[in-house]
């Protein structure tokens, strides 16, 4: 089985201007939501909250400005080759350091993605209604001409960055993939004329995604991709965007309400 992956409009000024600043300063935002009903169902282990926001804080400071990627972790899966040393043992090397990287903050990662997810949710994304990407839908439906900015945003949909603490869309992890703001979301509307849908049968998929595109553009917000999260749970949770989207009305069929 493959992973669920879900797009989601996302007000990604508030996201840097509230959340990551809580993360890099002293955490009273993430106290709040580690101690919160919901975070003591998602964050297990509550016994241990103040040695985990300890670290999740500790680890926080070496976090890029986008806070996606880990500089260490950036640094050992972008190194290069040296000029004498052998193939094998430098793809052996890298491997061990990427491998030992995990072991040493694989729990510090997991607490991230689990109370991070709750606090956008909570502050600053809306759950519902939400694009579906599925395991391969987004792929199999939207393509972009090769070497084009409109190609490497939307592949932020699905994938990654080098370095990232988030997840793959194809990790089996629960948590987020990646997130997009409106100020790319722009510049990949001007580049509109590079995407396109990869067959007949994918048109209505490809204009049910240019819709959720432009409205995120319309009412000034970014995008966040998720994999596998608890779509239970978020649920639950008010949206605090205020925007409004009649799925029904717009003639939306990918774009989704979880009941």
């Amino acid at each position: 089985m493959g992973d669920w992956n879900t797009l989601h409009h996302f007000d990604d000024k508030k996201f840097y201007s509230k959340i990551v600043t809580d993360f890099r300063r002293n955490g009273q935002l993430i106290r709040e939501y580690f101690n919160s009903d919901l975070g003591k169902y998602i964050a297990y282990g509550n016994d241990k909250n103040d040695e985990r926001i300890a670290e999740i804080l500790k680890f926080s400071q070496h976090l890029d400005e986008d806070f996606k990627s880990h500089k260490t972790l950036y640094n050992i899966q972008t190194r290069k080759k040296g000029t004498s040393e052998e193939y094998s043992v430098f793809i052996k090397k890298r491997y061990q350091d990427e491998e030992d990287f995990q072991k040493a903050n694989g729990q510090i990662i997991e607490d991230i993605n689990l109370i991070l997810t709750l606090m956008i949710f909570s502050e600053c994304a809306a759950f519902n209604p939400h694009l579906i990407l599925g395991r391969t839908i987004f792929t199999g439906c939207v393509s972009a001409n090769p070497n084009s900015v409109a190609g490497e945003i939307i592949s932020n949909f699905t994938d990654s960055n080098l370095g990232s603490i988030f997840y793959s869309s194809r990790s089996n992890c629960t948590g987020l993939i990646n997130l997009v703001t409106n100020e790319d979301l722009k510049l990949l509307w001007l580049e509109k004329g590079n995407l396109y849908s990869t067959n007949e049968d994918t048109k209505k998929y490809f204009t049910d995604f240019c819709k959720f595109i432009e409205i995120a553009i319309e009412n000034n917000l970014g995008v966040i991709s998720c994999t596998n999260i608890n779509e239970s749970i978020l649920k639950m949770i008010k949206s605090p965007l205020s925007l409004k989207i009649d799925t029904k009305e717009l003639g939306l069929e990918s774009v989704i309400n979880y009941e």
